[in-house]
C-alpha cells in the first residue's frame, strides 16, 4: 500500500511540475507574468511537497496507518487542485477575490491538514531507521 501512495505522490508531483513549467514557459513567451503566483504554488505546493511526501513514504513509512495515509494523500491533492484552480481564476481575472476567498481559504486549510496528517504518520512509526533504497 505504501508503494501505491509513494508512486501516486511521485506521478502527481511530476505532473504538477510539468504544468508549472508549461505555465512558466507560456508566461515567458507572452511576456505576461500575471500567473506568477499560480506558477509558484503549482511548483512548490504541488510538485515539491508531493515529491517530499513520496520520499517520506519511500524512506520512512513502510507500514503506515492505511486510513491516515489515504486521507493524507487525498487531502493534499484535493487541496492542491483547489488552490491552483482558485489562483488561476483569480490571477487570470476570471473571478473576484471575494468570490474565490472561500475556495482559496479552504484549500489552504486542507493543504495544512494534509501536512499535519503527514507529521502524525511520521511520528507514528517511532524511531525506525530509514529503509535502504535498492538500486534499480
Amino acid at each position: 500500500m505504501t508503494f501505491e501512495l509513494e508512486r501516486s505522490h511521485l506521478v502527481l508531483g511530476l505532473t504538477y511540475a510539468a504544468l508549472g513549467m508549461g505555465l512558466g514557459i507560456y508566461m515567458a513567451a507572452t511576456q505576461d507574468h500575471g500567473q506568477m503566483v499560480t506558477h509558484a504554488h503549482l511548483l512548490l505546493v504541488g510538485f515539491l511537497l508531493s515529491m517530499i511526501y513520496a520520499i517520506i513514504h519511500r524512506l520512512w513509512l513502510s507500514q503506515p496507518n492505511r486510513v491516515l495515509a489515504r486521507l493524507q494523500f487525498g487531502a493534499h491533492h484535493l487541496g492542491v487542485v483547489m488552490m491552483v484552480t482558485g489562483l488561476f481564476l483569480l490571477y487570470g481575472g476570471h473571478a473576484s477575490h471575494e468570490r474565490l476567498e472561500p475556495l482559496l481559504a479552504s484549500s489552504s486549510i486542507i493543504v495544512l491538514v494534509s501536512l499535519l496528517l503527514m507529521i502524525v504518520l511520521v511520528l507514528s512509526v517511532g524511531t525506525v531507521k530509514c529503509r535502504s533504497v535498492e538500486p534499480v
